[in-house]
């Protein structure tokens, strides 16, 4: 207990020292919470984005659609299907989709799209498509041939709400079927595909021009939170073997590889917030130990062994480490809460931001246990950052430190 006495008495001694190293400690882990939480921001307004608004949490399609996407690949009792599957336990919903690719043109400009035909209502529960909606109305306001389509496909079409568009696909005959369709809405997303990709039709509209009847080419489940998408997948193989069940990870590996890069780049930005710490303690508790030289040796020379010593030295980074981590912490998640609350606003950027899929507000967050992590790691820097001063004043000849100026 006397170590710890003298040893907390020692980080008093030098007041300013302390609260520079103090000052480092609250820095380093408030620049790895905001760190953390802006790059969590990102990651999952990105993933939130493409998930609720485009591929949903789980995906039936025929298998032999997912190869070339030919029209006549459809699912067997298709809607039949969606309506069962929305009712079975946490399913929050589940819509049925026809798809056909095929160009949009304006006046202006014609594009590549795929065009997907929805029913309205069982649409707005899987992706909450209305809730999107900018500029127009969800599929209302216009009679015959209503369209939704992206800000920016609208854009490069230059067309507005009530403007004509021809799509032009080949329908199940394989002959070539254009239509005139009305804009209803322009949507607006930070997911690339939903922003220029697509152009949503009524389910009907579509089929009528297909020639396929009632088809059905795609069924969107949303699950709700904490659901396990992989035991429903494993349920609805073996009712319906013959179709081909796939959850958001399947069908966006991309979405897996961008946690797993947005994870090394967080340990490097830990890694270099670290380092840069532990050479200011090196430095910082260095210099105490070298203003002390005398009082050290005077202590080695009375009898304390070179283990207190340097368990001293030690305890003395400790007790700075344990003063300054939960200022850190605190100023830290007081930053994340205030941002996630108002959201940190990039528009400046936007049209960077749009171009990789990213939204012009991002909400930071922070899990419970990175708290905890940041903390551990800062307290552990602190300690290997403490060893060398340690070792050098354990290597003080009493002799000699007790003739220092």
């Amino acid at each position: 207990m006397m170590i710890f006495r003298i040893a907390w008495r020692n980080v008093w001694r030098s007041r300013g020292r302390s609260l520079v190293v103090m000052g480092s400690i609250v820095l380093g882990i408030w620049a790895l919470i905001i760190g953390t939480g802006f790059m969590n921001g990102f990651m999952v307004s990105y993933m939130a984005d493409v998930i609720n608004h485009d591929i949903s949490n789980i995906q039936i399609h025929n298998p032999e659609f997912k190869n070339d996407y030919d029209i006549k690949f459809s699912i067997p009792d298709g809607l039949n299907k969606a309506k069962e599957l929305a009712s079975w336990e946490g399913v929050r919903g589940a819509t049925a989709r026809s798809l056909v690719r095929g160009m949009i043109s304006s006046a202006k400009k014609a594009s590549g799209i795929e065009i997907r035909g929805i029913d309205p209502e069982t649409e707005a529960r899987v992706t909450r498509l209305d809730s999107i909606v900018v500029d127009g109305r969800y599929f209302k306001g216009i009679r015959r041939n209503p369209l939704l389509l992206g800000e920016k496909l609208a854009r490069e079409l230059n067309v507005r709400v009530k403007s004509k568009v021809v799509l032009t696909f080949n329908d199940g005959h394989g002959e070539i079927t254009a239509a005139a369709f009305r804009v209803a809405g322009i949507i607006k997303s930070s997911s690339v595909k939903m922003n220029g990709g697509y152009a949503f039709v009524l389910r009907k509209d579509l089929n009528k021009l297909l020639g396929l009847g009632n088809v059905v080419h795609e069924i969107a489940l949303v699950t709700d939170p904490l659901v396990d998408e992989d035991q429903i997948v494993k349920k609805y193989h073996q009712l319906y073997p013959n179709d081909l069940a796939e959850t958001w990870s399947e069908i966006a590996p991309e979405l897996n590889f961008m946690q797993e890069m947005y994870g090394s780049m967080l340990y490097v930005l830990m890694g270099i917030i670290m380092t840069a710490l532990v050479f200011g303690i090196i430095n910082t508790m260095l210099m105490a130990v070298l203003e002390r030289i005398r009082e050290l040796g005077m202590l080695m020379a009375v009898g304390m062994v070179r283990a207190k010593v340097y368990l001293m030295v030690m305890v003395e980074t400790i007790f700075l480490s344990l003063a300054g981590a939960p200022v850190g912490l605190g100023i830290g998640w007081l930053t994340i809460k205030y941002f996630r609350h108002v959201g940190l606003d990039l528009s400046n950027y936007s049209a960077a931001l749009e171009t990789y899929g990213y939204s012009s507000i991002l909400y930071p967050y922070v899990e419970t246990q990175t708290y905890f992590i940041v903390t551990l790691g800062v307290i552990i820097t602190a300690i290997i950052g403490a060893m060398y001063p340690s070792w050098k004043a354990i290597h003080l000849k009493p002799v000699e430190a007790l003739h220092k100026i």
